[in-house]
């Protein structure tokens, strides 16, 4: 079988969004986006704030033509996609196992933050041609929702943890945690689709 759509964007997106218990408020928030392909090349970018204690909002990217290819596609989503962040140089680098306890360690000038995942779930497949999940779009991904997950922000842990979402209702059904990866992550521009 041939798609006859137009790739558009693929790679990995790790998410990481932490809240106290008693809190309707995140203290913490990694927006990753790890690009293996897209029209402005490979790279990665996240978008990171950090309201507890010191406030740190910025997009950290080690390529700042992703950046901007990332905050286009996003931009007109809502909260931290749609908030004015300076854009700074970051060192990004991988850690742990995929299987057990990955995580992200990104180096801005003199702040480092690391986002972890654990405790994972069995990944769950998602195959959703357009417009199942996004009009327009054909999207494909392996998901692995945490139910444990921590951000450290220059060595002080962000009080927080996942919470239940239900975002997935429309393609997975029910709640899931806030925290996931989603790994081998495809957009297909479906045709008379524009980027």
């Amino acid at each position: 079988m041939v798609n006859q759509g137009r790739l558009y964007w693929t790679g990995q997106h790790w998410i990481n969004y932490v809240r106290p218990g008693n809190s309707g408020e995140n203290s913490g928030m990694v927006s990753l986006w790890h690009t293996h392909y897209s029209s402005a090349g490979e790279g990665t970018v996240a978008y990171v704030l950090i309201e507890d204690g010191a406030a740190y909002r910025r997009i950290c990217t080690d390529n700042l033509e992703v950046a901007d290819f990332i905050q286009g596609w996003m931009r007109g989503r809502g909260g931290m996609y749609d908030m004015e962040l300076e854009t700074t140089p970051a060192v990004f680098t991988r850690g742990g196992s995929v299987l057990d306890t990955p995580s992200w360690t990104i180096d801005a000038g003199d702040d480092q933050i690391i986002a972890r995942w654990s405790d994972l779930q069995p990944p769950e497949l998602l195959e959703a041609p357009a417009p199942k999940l996004r009009d327009g779009w054909d999207v494909s991904s392996c998901l692995f929702f945490a139910r444990s997950a921590q951000i450290l922000f220059n060595g002080h842990l962000i009080a927080g943890d996942p919470y239940a979402v239900d975002i997935w209702k429309p393609s997975l059904g029910g709640e899931r945690s806030s925290c996931v990866f989603a790994l081998s992550e495809t957009f297909i521009q479906v045709p008379g689709r524009d980027g």
